[in-house]
């Protein structure tokens, strides 16, 4: 136990911070959205005391009055205004603990080592499967939030619907548990390409903190990009399409259901899959890779 500690120290601390922030984000809009609820049920009974005729909006509201607040009105809002700046963090929240792992292990002497050991092959596997070791901690996060939500609102998506209060419009929200296994699906897939990123800056730079840092660097730049060339000149001014909504790596908690949520992890699953074609391309040369490893050191 002490060992497992002293190993995960970082991403312990990570998630239990960080947890606090989704708990206090959710607890925030939950009590929020209570308090539409009671000015809601005070206009109900005005309306039924006052009959139909007083107010032209009694109908309406009368009509509503057993809606009950739903969970994906309550989630959409914590997300957007509670703990919308975590989702420039996101990145790092997985890279931080993961790379300081890889980095250790693509110092000099210690691949040269295990070279002589074990094939180069074996080495990349063990590389990989040090580099996949967090990538559940944002969909753990987004677990966290959700579960308290879901505990004291409904998962009927009426209310959401009714107030045009959503972030979702398929028709995945009348399936909560879809819902919620495409969000964690999603949330992973984010994840894969982040660690992917940082793996093609690793190739280059091996010593932890300039690698992390440019690691960063290199995931906004492919957000700009994204967002300006891809989103606005290729599908906004040549295709007159807004499919370029959803070709956002930032946006990591959204969930853009625009196109359908089967074509966001398609094409999530797409850009996971190129970015590790990018990668086994960038480590293919062990040759290359160990002089580098070698300048770094």
């Amino acid at each position: 136990m002490k060992r497992f500690l002293k190993n995960n120290i970082l991403i312990i601390v990570i998630i239990v911070i960080v947890s606090i922030i989704f708990l206090n984000g959710g607890y925030k809009s939950l009590q929020e959205y209570k308090g539409y609820v009671n000015a809601d049920q005070q206009l109900i009974k005005e309306c039924e005391k006052e009959g139909t005729n007083q107010k032209e909006w009694c109908e309406e509201i009368l009509k509503n009055k057993d809606v009950e607040l739903d969970f994906y009105t309550v989630f959409a809002d914590a997300l957007t205004w509670q703990v919308q700046y975590i989702y420039y963090f996101a990145f790092l929240i997985v890279v931080i603990p993961t790379m300081i792992k890889v980095c250790k292990k693509l110092k000099y002497k210690q691949i040269i080592n295990s070279n002589s050991r074990e094939s180069y092959h074996s080495f990349l596997k063990k590389l990989l499967k040090t580099a996949y070791q967090y990538i559940w901690v944002l969909a753990l996060l987004s677990l966290i939030m959700m579960i308290p939500i879901m505990m004291y609102t409904s998962l009927n998506p009426e209310y959401a619907i009714i107030k045009s209060h959503g972030m979702w419009q398929s028709n995945i929200i009348y399936h909560p548990v879809l819902f919620v296994i495409a969000y964690l699906i999603n949330v992973t897939l984010y994840s894969m390409i982040f660690i992917h990123i940082a793996l093609l800056v690793a190739r280059k730079q091996q010593k932890t903190i300039p690698c992390i840092l440019f690691s960063y660097v290199l995931y906004l730049a492919i957000e700009i990009f994204l967002e300006t060339v891809v989103k606005v000149i290729i599908f906004q001014r040549i295709f007159h399409s807004e499919f370029g909504m959803i070709l956002n790596i930032i946006n990591v908690f959204g969930m853009n259901d625009l196109y359908g949520v089967g074509t966001l992890l398609l094409v999530n699953l797409c850009m996971v899959l190129i970015s590790f074609a990018l990668v086994y391309l960038a480590y293919k040369n062990k040759e290359k890779f160990v002089i580098q490893c070698e300048k770094n050191k």
